[in-house]
Formats: structure tokens, C-alpha cells, sequence
């Protein structure tokens, strides 16, 4: 805990309380330090707690919530994630006045479906899927966080029986209390892009009761006719009443209108890989102590993010040391006297 300084504390949930923070030694770099109490919360919660930490720490994923350091601190567990300056997708769209433009839909589209595919491949199953758990960075772009109640599953063939999740997004199985997998994350991920067309969820009632009938009938108002007639068909697609007829994250890749939209974005996809895992890198970096104090200034002076740190070091020095080869070589070195 004494790497990092507190500011302020910005949200406050059944787990404990999260905080935004910065490095004791750098200022500028910000996470979130989440304090989940260990004392007062049952096995269920604290087992969630620890199966968050695993997951995160295993992900590294360019639009997954980029998990930095992980430690016990008196009867807290905290977890150190980045900050995404912009908020979540849900406020996002709740500020908006106008629908959002299409080209803005399909970005969003784009990099949740390589996140989803991304944890899918790993058989890791979110089960809470929806616009408050995917975040946004200060140029715009998502990361899809909160794994706290996630689950891995061991085959691919292999079933989920928990109800768990937020009920506008829950699927018609999981209402049903029947067996559910990947399918169901699909049927979330329909919803968030349901709702990035219309501003408002597929599926809403005055009760549970109200809600629980309408998503099992699969009834829900078309997205606005000014969407392309393939948008529209993607999220009908995927919230198909019938887990087997929602196209997995492969088929949706397979379609011709998603492969003309990757084409588009696969030059920008890459480099914001390229930037969002560097930036990861140099936080891990800085969450180790591992930043000398020359490298800390140029941090300070370029920015909070590492691509920034790297961008000033290749005009300052010819041969364009990379920052991993300059952690590399720090690394190195023998330890310093006090």
C-alpha cells in the first residue's frame, strides 16, 4: 500500500470501495485500487474476490481492463487495475442526446467482440456482460472489466447452472434456470449492442416478473431504421431466443460485414494493441518500483502513458532504446546505495 498515494475514493459496491490512486513515486501514472474486505464478507464473496484476481492477472488483452498489482493490506484484499478516464459506457450513453453515429456503434463492436473472443478462447465465461462493466479511456476507446463473478470452464462442452448476472441482460436459459455457456455472454453482448443503437435497454418491464416474460418470449423494439440493415441483423442474431442460432465470436468474424469492418479498423486495432499493452507494461513497471528516477522525470514531463515515455526517449536518443530494453538494462543493475 505505501507505493500508492489515495485521491479520492469513486465508487462504493457490496465488495467494499474503490479508489482512484496514484504511484508514490510517479504522480502522473493513475489506477484504481479496489479494497475488498475480507472479514465481514462470507466464502461466496470472498471467493469471488480471489477468482477475480486469478483471472485478471492471467488476461492481457488490449481492450480487458488491464490488471496491474494485486496484494493483502490488513483485512483488505486490493486489486490494482488502470483508470479509465472516461467512465463507463453506461453513463456514455445516458449523457447522449442524439443516437450515436454508426461509425461509432461499429468501433465499439469491433473492439468488444475481440475482447469477448479473447476471453472466450481462454474458456473464461464473464456472466455479467453489460454498458456498466465496459469502460471507457480518454481517447474513446473500451475495456471490458469487472470479472468478479466469471467463471472458467474446464471443456469446451461444459456447462454453467448459477443464475448470476444483471437481469437486463440475462439471458432466456439463465431466466429459466437451465444449464448455459458462451451463448449467454452473446446474448449480453446483443444487449450492449442493442443499446448502443437505441440508448435504451432490449429488454426493460416495471418488475421482474414483467422483464423475466419478456426476454423469454425473445420480444424487443427494433433498432432505429437509420442503422444498416447488417447491424440490425447482427444484434437480431445475437439475441435469438435459441442459444444454438446466436453466432459465436468466430461466425460473427466469418460474416462478410464483419470481415469488411475488420479490414477498416485492422490498422488502427493494431496499433492501439501495440499502445494499450505498452501502456500496461510500463504501469506494471512502475507498480514494481522499477522506474529509475531519469525515466520517472521524462515520464512526467511526456504524460501518464508509456507510448509517450517511449516517443520522447526515441528524439532524445539516436540508437531509439526501447523502454523495454531500458527496463531490461535497469533491471541489471546492481541495487543502489542508500
Amino acid at each position: 500500500m505505501e507505493r500508492y498515494v489515495v485521491e479520492k475514493r469513486i465508487g462504493v459496491g457490496s465488495y467494499g470501495s474503490a479508489y482512484l490512486v496514484h504511484f508514490r513515486k510517479d504522480r502522473n501514472v493513475k489506477c484504481v485500487l479496489k479494497k475488498i474486505r475480507l472479514d465481514n464478507v462470507g466464502p461466496k464473496e470472498r471467493a469471488a474476490a480471489h477468482q477475480e484476481v486469478k483471472l485478471l492477472s492471467q488476461l492481457s488483452h488490449p481492450f480487458v481492463l488491464g490488471y496491474i498489482d494485486s496484494f493483502q493490506y490488513k483485512n483488505f484484499l486490493c486489486i490494482v487495475t488502470e483508470f479509465c478516464e472516461a467512465g463507463d459506457l453506461y453513463n456514455k450513453l445516458k449523457s447522449c442526446k442524439t443516437y450515436l453515429k454508426e461509425e461509432q456503434v461499429v468501433e465499439w463492436f469491433v473492439q468488444l467482440l475481440s475482447a469477448i473472443q479473447y476471453l472466450h478462447e481462454r474458456k473464461v465465461l464473464h456472466r455479467d456482460l453489460k454498458t456498466q462493466n465496459v469502460f471507457l479511456t480518454k481517447e474513446g476507446n473500451i475495456k471490458l472489466g469487472d470479472f468478479g463473478i466469471a467463471r472458467v470452464l474446464n471443456a469446451p462442452v461444459e456447462m454453467a447452472m448459477t443464475v448470476i448476472g444483471t437481469p437486463y441482460y440475462m439471458s432466456p436459459e439463465i431466466m429459466e434456470s437451465k444449464p448455459y455457456d458462451f451463448k449467454s455472454d452473446l446474448w449480453a453482448f446483443g444487449c450492449v449492442l442493442y443499446e448502443l443503437t437505441s440508448l435504451k435497454h432490449a429488454f426493460d418491464a416495471q418488475d421482474m416478473n414483467g422483464l423475466v416474460m419478456k426476454i423469454l418470449r425473445g420480444k424487443y423494439g427494433s433498432p432505429p431504421a437509420h442503422f444498416s440493415p447488417e447491424l440490425r441483423q447482427v444484434v437480431s442474431r445475437l439475441l435469438s431466443k435459441e442459444p444454438e442460432q446466436r453466432p459465436s465470436c468466430e461466425q460473427l468474424n466469418e460474416l462478410a460485414w464483419v470481415k469488411s469492418i475488420m479490414q477498416q479498423f485492422s490498422p488502427k486495432l493494431s496499433q492501439l494493441r501495440r499502445e494499450e499493452m505498452d501502456k500496461i507494461s510500463y504501469l506494471k513497471a512502475c507498480s514494481r518500483g522499477e522506474i529509475d528516477k531519469d525515466f520517472r522525470k521524462k515520464g512526467d514531463q511526456v504524460g501518464e502513458t508509456r507510448m509517450k515515455v517511449e516517443a520522447q526517449l526515441q528524439k532524445e536518443h539516436a540508437q531509439k532504446e526501447s523502454v523495454e530494453e531500458k527496463l531490461a538494462r535497469l533491471q541489471a543493475l546492481p541495487p543502489r546505495i542508500p
